[in-house]
């Protein structure tokens, strides 16, 4: 297994996912993943997916440091999906200090991140679908700013055993950014994976996903879930993160009634002094 250098990479939320469902699945998606969720993970997998418009509102609490805000809203349009996204990353007020270690402070700041994209997706012949994000990109730590933009690329195949799916994507490709004279590489990402949806009575109601990711900046990383439907209305998850230093189990639930749903999951912090995470998504579909 290959370990790379650590801390080339910034604007590490670019990593973090959107969607209730799949972070209490173990944060899988790119084969799992459907409907405005799947902007981030896999808006490829769409084109296969039961639905007009989604929409996904999304608020995370990481760490008990940093908020993570997201909106999202995926439209069938012809014979492609289009898609809109925009995520942010915010922490709580930090103390400014000058450059003389007098130790008082000079008053506080908040750092964020910020990503707005656009996305697209169709279909490659019956069985394979692509899809493109394009994404701007902000970051500003207290006096100190930078801007760019990135590439997300996506394949989906709909494999000829009923239920399963394949899915790959390569996000975050750009060129480098740059904070107070400090260059750094975008967190560009490989990730593959599959989803299994038995297709038999009884098993119907579970999938299973996994997926292996390969970072830029560090070693391999590997995630697996799975989600069962007690009643339609009604779903439990439970995965994990693997090769995760400061990452590990996950659960969570979704409910449903008509064009709504709402999605909360449980991400475990194994780092001692920080919160484990809790995440909260509402989603609308028509």
């Amino acid at each position: 297994m290959c370990i790379r250098d650590r801390g080339d990479a910034g604007l590490l939320f670019l990593r973090m996912g959107v969607g209730g469902r799949e972070a209490g699945m173990g944060e899988t998606g790119v084969a799992s993943s459907y409907g405005a969720s799947a902007l981030f993970w896999n808006p490829a997998n769409n084109v296969f997916a039961d639905f007009e418009t989604e929409l996904v509102l999304q608020h995370y609490r990481y760490l008990g440091l940093f908020n993570q805000e997201s909106a999202a809203v995926a439209h069938k349009a012809g014979s492609g999906v289009l898609g809109f996204v925009f995520s942010g990353l915010y922490s709580d007020d930090i103390e400014r200090y000058g450059e003389e270690p007098v130790g008082v402070s000079e008053g506080t700041f908040k750092p964020y991140d910020l990503s707005i994209g656009v996305s697209y997706a169709r279909g490659l012949g019956k069985n394979f679908s692509a899809g493109l994000n394009v994404k701007y990109l902000y970051t500003r730590i207290d006096r100190f700013s930078d801007s760019g933009f990135a590439f997300d690329f996506f394949l989906t195949h709909k494999a000829v055993i009923e239920g399963l799916v394949f899915g790959l994507g390569v996000t975050n490709v750009g060129g480098q950014m740059n904070v107070n004279e400090e260059p750094f590489d975008l967190p560009t990402t490989i990730r593959g994976g599959l989803a299994w949806t038995p297709d038999s009575e009884g098993w119907n109601k579970l999938t299973l996903a996994g997926d292996i990711v390969v970072p830029n900046d560090t070693n391999e990383k590997a995630h697996l879930g799975a989600e069962y439907r007690l009643i339609p209305e009604f779903s439990l998850r439970l995965g994990t993160r693997i090769n995760y230093e400061n990452q590990g189990l996950t659960a969570g639930a979704g409910f449903r009634a008509g064009v709504l749903g709402v999605d909360y999951a449980y991400g475990e912090s194994k780092v001692d002094g920080f919160d484990d995470g809790h995440k909260f998504s509402l989603n609308l579909v028509w």
